[in-house]
């Protein structure tokens, strides 16, 4: 099922794309983004409130979250969104826990923060497995997952398409740096909300409004799924939450990296807390149209036809000049991932390789440096996302795996490294041995097929052991035993490292700012956030 578009749909999304991108470098020109390496990686330091939320948003929302999650809401219902509803959980934990410790220690990179906290080979390991995350899962999904939406929409060659985004995405980031990343993804934002809500209202208009909805497809309401459901567990989404979510958030770079770039903590909250807000609306822009799909279209697409479920929406729905405003928000949603990517990794290398082995090494080369890096990164994402192309069924289903399983092994030595002084080097380094071990099990069970998992592995295959969610809180509680077992029983961390890397509890609480303070904006986010879980379950 292909796209059908107008010359008038080209022109809205040649004008919005090229006006989205243009303003980015227009404010990475104003504010000298290559003038040194702070300017470069985290926009001078300077990067406001508003302009991180927006970041935090776009970077989260690719073109396969965008299309998958109207595709998946018209297979299962608004369950598909559920995960979407939890970053009130993750965003505060990150704001009161790790962000504080970041900014104190004015870092580039969380890498950097677990040499303060253990040493540098600690930092040398998880920057490593960054990059091979970021590169061999994130830039190669996005690319190919973006390029495969714009076949199914447009038939345009897969590889093809992935080789030129790669290309003007790389040069766009090497020309703007953070900077341009930032502004731009405020912009695609906007573009992203105002073309969702659109196909949103007109396909609400055309099934009677909520009350039609309901009428027309009731089961398909409902945000909780029973606790053994095997796609989305209400339960076991919750529970990752409060391990994959707290990482994603908090700890992994390419998202804390837009943090990182606030002038001070107040800002880094407030901003937060902006992205917070924002994530209340997918479950309605972006799930909910799948379940308007199901009412308006039933049986039109089933099983893996679901996936056509965005271009159904947008071929029968959307007049011509809105088709492409809504393609321009998909083009926004594939640009502002892969920027985010190819901005992040690069100054995980510079950060955590070049300048740490070669601390003379001048801003200017360290800029030069990223500039380089960011476009030999980029080819290797193209040649990550041939592979996948070339096995898709195989590796592409490996590496979704594996990028879902890498957070639980290094979870805990981060976040109670910071909440505990007990923690200790080698606690951590048992931990993370101990995480890989789990990790690989539940990556074997998952390829190897379900019989055969059942024969090796029986354990994994129980109601509350088969999902992701459930599987991951049962193992970071075996890793955390883990981590505190063996911290007991070895040498303690020198009290200096801890004094700037771990929580002071005797520490009086913050005195309460009023309206400005970022805690009541967590809990009045809280309350709304409750209120959408019962009002849809």
């Amino acid at each position: 099922m292909n796209l059908s578009l107008t010359s008038l749909d080209w022109i809205v999304l040649t004008v919005v794309m090229v006006g989205s991108l243009s303003f980015g470098l227009y404010m990475a020109y104003r504010k000298n983004a290559g003038e040194n390496s702070k300017n470069f990686f985290l926009g001078g330091r300077s990067i406001k409130w508003p302009v991180i939320g927006a970041s935090l948003f776009a970077t989260n929302i690719g073109a396969e979250h965008l299309v998958g999650l109207s595709g998946d809401s018209y297979r299962y219902g608004l369950s598909a969104g559920s995960v979407e509803l939890t970053c009130a959980i993750t965003l505060g934990f990150a704001c009161a826990i790790l962000f504080p410790y970041y900014m104190k220690n004015k870092i580039y990179t969380i890498p950097e923060f677990l040499e303060l906290r253990y040493n540098r080979m600690a930092r040398v390991f998880f920057s490593g497995l960054m990059l091979v995350i970021s590169v061999m899962t994130k830039l190669a999904f996005t690319l190919f997952a973006g390029a495969l939406v714009l076949n199914s929409i447009l038939g345009w060659d897969v590889m093809t398409t992935a080789l030129y985004i790669g290309i003007i995405v790389a040069i766009f980031t090497i020309i703007g740096g953070f900077t341009a990343v930032a502004y731009s993804d405020t912009i695609q934002v906007v573009l992203m909300i105002i073309g969702a809500s659109i196909m949103l209202f007109i396909g609400l208009d055309k099934v009677g409004g909520w009350g039609g909805l309901m009428e027309k497809a009731p089961e398909m309401m409902t945000i909780a799924a029973p606790y053994d459901d095997p796609v989305y567990p209400f339960w076991g989404i919750l529970a990752t939450a409060f391990y994959a979510g707290i990482f994603y958030w908090g700890i992994d770079q390419v998202n804390v990296q837009r943090v990182l770039s606030a002038p001070d903590l107040k800002q880094a909250r407030w901003g937060s807390m902006f992205a917070v807000f924002l994530k209340l609306f997918p479950i309605f822009l972006f799930a909910l149209p799948g379940v308007i799909a199901f009412a308006l279209f039933p049986g039109e697409l089933s099983g893996e036809e679901s996936k056509q479920t965005f271009v159904l929406l947008l071929n029968k729905l959307l007049p011509s000049g809105l088709r492409g405003l809504m393609l321009a928000a998909l083009m926004a949603a594939l640009i502002t991932s892969l920027i985010a990517v190819l901005n992040s990794v690069s100054t995980l290398v510079v950060r955590d390789f070049v300048v740490e082995f070669r601390s003379s090494i001048s801003e200017k080369k360290q800029v030069t440096l990223g500039r380089i890096i960011i476009l030999l990164v980029t080819f290797l994402g193209i040649g990550a996302t041939y592979l996948v192309y070339k096995n898709e069924e195989g590796l592409y289903k490996y590496l979704q795996t594996i990028s879902a399983y890498l957070v639980i092994p290094v979870f805990p030595a981060i976040f109670f490294g910071i909440i505990s002084k007990k923690v200790t080097l080698k606690g951590a380094a048992y931990s993370v041995v101990v995480g890989v071990i789990l990790a690989t099990i539940f990556v074997i069970d998952q390829l190897i097929g379900a019989e055969a998992g059942k024969q090796i592995f029986p354990f994994l295959h129980y109601k509350l052991t088969l999902n992701f969610g459930y599987r991951g809180l049962w193992a970071e509680f075996l890793i955390t035993g883990v981590l505190f077992g063996v911290s007991a029983f070895t040498k303690k961390t020198a009290p200096e490292k801890l004094e700037k890397t771990t929580i002071n509890y005797k520490m009086a609480v913050a005195k309460f700012e009023g309206i400005s303070d970022w805690r009541l904006h967590l809990g009045i986010l809280s309350l709304i956030t409750l209120f959408l879980y019962i009002w849809l379950s």
